[in-house]
């Protein structure tokens, strides 16, 4: 078996090799291709995935590829993350919105478009590329949007992918560390769209429904979000629990204030990080690679929602670096593991709808619980979404299908449709002139002709 990476110069390459350590012993898992347009940065990647690869007890070959045809012949399955423009693309994004009085994230609002409309025709040209040279692979996307990459990809394309994201698993974790239940033995109901989830149920072994308990409990409810990014009163009234990047359509002004009064972004302290992480690695010795990388993970991990829930006053200290439940490695091995099993297994990811979620199209990409096996894939029905959360569901579906659309038409028109319909934006006259400023720093990324 062979498992290709596209984008493997990202900082999370060694989290994968340490979960397909352990995890692929015995399935024939023969090679890890790594493939980036960022060779310098590959090299130095690929130095900790060796050294990830050997503490661990890796026994598939670590190749790194100059050539992406070669890197993805005879692929099992394509692994992809990419970043159109980098780190600094993803600072204007947010810069851009921020500047504007809007939420400045790569994934959600304004920042999340300009990503979008960065990332999807590069995805779709990897993804055409993918099904000439690699027609059985199955690809497991990190890209992010996830949601709208795999709304693009899912209707333009005819390869097989599965988007995957660590959200829903994270949120479950966090569930059942407030419950002092382990979540493995919990199953948990939920429903919506890439960063845009709510958990409806949390039922133990027996089948009894937790979510009340956790609802009649302000204590419970704070140990189920880190910076307790809600309030309790407002989690009780909505009956559900949302996942952490709710936070920014239920309390988008705080976001702002918060990321506004630190005077940065959420890019530029991961900018930093990574910049410190890589002088160290360019003169690190093979015995210190490790650690300095644990280091990095640290800090990046503790440092995570900081700037938006607390501006920055606190962080997140001495988390767990491998989990063995959520995390990036784990989403992609658990999907893994299950492809190469006859048991199913039930686990979020992002795939087409059919006829799981009533509310949406057919061909509308969602996240949902999916049965995974060595059969395949299915998201068994869902029914309709909660009422409570059905208009913003439906809102962010239509902006999702309008970026699509931008970004395969190369249409300014449906870009700035797209935008008054993003919730985080909405404001015609500011849609206008954020879209303006994007074209203006990434129009030829984007494809998009300037506004009329």
């Amino acid at each position: 078996m062979k498992i290709s990476l596209i984008g493997a110069a990202g900082v999370r390459t060694p989290l994968l090799v340490y979960g397909l350590g352990g995890a692929f012993a015995n399935t024939g898992l023969a090679e890890l291709a790594l493939w980036d347009i960022d060779s310098e940065r590959l090299g130095m990647v690929a130095r900790v995935a060796a050294a990830m690869g050997k503490r661990v007890g890796l026994q598939a070959r670590l190749r790194v590829y100059s050539d992406l045809h070669r890197a993805l012949e005879d692929s099992n399955y394509v692994v992809t993350s990419i970043r159109v423009g980098g780190i600094n693309a993803r600072i204007q994004d947010e810069t851009i919105a921020l500047a504007h009085g809007l939420v400045g994230q790569e994934t959600v609002g304004a920042g999340g478009f300009a990503c979008a409309m960065r990332n999807l025709p590069v995805m779709l040209e990897y993804a055409r590329l993918i099904q000439r040279v690699a027609p059985m692979a199955t690809v497991i996307n990190f890209t992010n949007p996830v949601g709208i990459i795999s709304q693009g990809v899912l209707n333009h394309c005819g390869i097989r992918i599965l988007g995957v994201c660590d959200t829903p698993l994270k949120t479950y974790e966090s569930i059942a560390k407030a419950l002092d239940r382990n979540p493995f033995e919990l199953k948990f109901d939920y429903v919506g769209l890439n960063h845009l989830g709510w958990v409806r149920s949390v039922c133990d072994a027996q089948g009894t429904d937790l979510l009340p308990q956790i609802l009649s409990s302000p204590e419970l409810v704070r140990k189920c979000y880190q910076h307790e990014l809600f309030p309790v009163e407002f989690i009780q009234k909505l009956a559900l629990l949302p996942t952490e990047y709710l936070y920014f359509y239920y309390f988008p002004q705080a976001a702002y204030e918060n990321t506004w009064r630190t005077g940065t972004s959420r890019g530029r302290v991961v900018a930093d990080l990574n910049k410190d992480l890589f002088e160290r690695l360019a003169t690190a010795s093979e015995t210190e690679l490790i650690a300095i990388y644990e280091n990095y993970l640290r800090a990046r991990n503790a440092s995570y929602f900081s700037i938006e829930a607390t501006a920055g006053e606190r962080q997140e200290e001495n988390q767990e670096l491998y989990s063995e439940f959520s995390g990036y490695e784990r989403i992609a091995l658990l999907v893994l593991q299950a492809l190469h099993s006859e048991q199913p297994r039930l686990i979020p990811l992002t795939v087409r709808n059919l006829n799981a979620l009533e509310d949406l199209d057919a061909d509308d990409a969602v996240e949902l619980p999916c049965l995974v096996s060595s059969r395949g894939v299915h998201a068994p029905a869902v029914g309709h979404a909660p009422e409570q959360v059905r208009s913003l569901l439906l809102q962010m579906k239509e902006y999702e299908r309008l970026t699509v659309r931008a970004a395969v038409e190369h249409s300014p028109e449906a870009a700035l449709a797209a935008l008054e319909k993003n919730p985080l934006v909405a404001v015609p006259d500011v849609a206008r002139e954020v879209l303006a400023e994007y074209l203006s720093a990434f129009g030829p990324q984007m494809q998009l002709p300037a506004l009329c």
